[in-house]
């Protein structure tokens, strides 16, 4: 998991009042490097599936099945591309979601909801990605572990959810403790001055 942050040094005036928190804007997205196979794949799956459609005496069957995959990979190929020109905002005072249609911002005060979830892509768990889903004010905000700074917003959204009480479920505890059992590791690797490869 990449915890990289990108600093843009905007840096807004602390409201009267308020703490002294740090009101850092961090600013992150999804590299391009972790999107474009995904863009990738879908744009193959299309060009695919479109050429068994158009393939002449083809079963009727066949033919709707490939038009049924065409249009899963054009929703995959949509979000996608949404992914790719979503940023986060963040601080320690909330979070703004801007995408190409839409935004939503919240403070952490407002957090409601906070889910953890992994999906594997090895039948032995060792390589997928975590799927984080917070709730606050009728708002839902999804952000994967490929995201530059997934750490930090991890990290925010666990205290917040800890200072709001929000129960969180025995899922969501358990990726919580995986999390932990490997920033552990790492740190126990670079204490030894011994490096983890992907997957390790």
């Amino acid at each position: 998991m990449n915890k990289t942050d990108t600093d843009l040094n905007n840096s807004p005036v602390v409201p009267d009042g308020q703490d002294s928190r740090n009101t850092d804007i961090t600013v992150m997205s999804y590299p391009r490097r972790v999107v474009m196979p995904d863009l990738i794949r879908s744009f193959l799956g299309i060009v695919l599936c479109a050429g068994i459609a158009a393939t002449p005496d083809i079963i009727e069957l066949l033919r709707w099945i490939a038009a049924a995959l065409i249009l899963l990979f054009v929703v995959y190929l949509l979000r996608t591309l949404f992914r790719l020109r979503s940023r986060m905002h963040v601080s320690d005072y909330g979070v703004r979601q801007s995408g190409v249609f839409s935004s939503s911002a919240f403070g952490w005060s407002e957090l409601s909801g906070f889910r953890l979830r992994y999906f594997s892509t090895r039948r032995d768990g060792k390589k997928g990605w975590f799927e984080m889903t917070l709730h606050a004010a009728g708002t839902k905000l999804v952000a994967e572990s490929s995201l530059q700074g997934f750490g930090r917003l991890l990290e925010l959204a666990r205290d917040a959810a800890s200072d709001n009480q929000i129960m969180i479920d025995d899922v969501t505890r358990t990726n919580l403790l995986r999390l932990d059992e490997a920033d552990n590791l790492v740190r126990a690797q670079g204490g030894r001055g011994g490096a983890m490869g992907e997957g390790q």
